[in-house]
């Protein structure tokens, strides 16, 4: 069951072109209009898209996660965790400074977090695709997180 999940994500990221749209309006946002679908729950990466490349993470190593809480962004990167503010709309988060931890990591870590991170800051774009995957983007690359179990 996980690897078809992994297939279908893969497959989503490489026929949307890696690419997130933001169709939605300002229209109708007060500052609290965050989207309850991805809120409170802990979403786990899948895969990681860096300019239309998709790729799974390696077996073994620990997939970092994203919970989003109150205006609150708990981060676990892959191998150091953090929090900072965020901001939530129908189809961005805004993030603003994280704070990370600074532990010593491994080279496949370090690859991944940097990866992770790279995504994370700013403004993204997002949606939760039918099947249910969370899809974070910025400047072409991507994180596919998996739906809460």
């Amino acid at each position: 069951m996980t690897e078809a999940r992994r297939l279908l994500a893969v497959l989503f990221v490489l026929l949307t072109g890696v690419g997130i749209a933001a169709c939605g309006s300002d229209s109708g946002s007060d500052g609290d209009s965050g989207n309850s679908e991805v809120e409170g729950v802990t979403w786990t990466v899948m895969n990681i898209a860096t300019q239309g490349s998709a790729t799974s993470l390696p077996k073994g190593v620990e997939a970092p996660t994203l919970e989003i809480s109150d205006g609150m962004a708990n981060i676990f990167a892959g191998c150091n965790s953090g929090s900072g503010e965020v901001e939530l709309t129908e189809t961005t988060m805004d993030f603003g400074p994280i704070a990370m931890t600074e532990k010593s990591c491994d080279q496949v870590q370090n690859q991944i977090e940097f990866l992770v991170n790279k995504v994370i800051q700013g403004q993204v774009t997002y949606e939760v695709n039918a099947d249910g995957f969370l899809v974070v983007e910025r400047n072409g690359d991507s994180l596919v997180y998996t739906p809460p179990e």
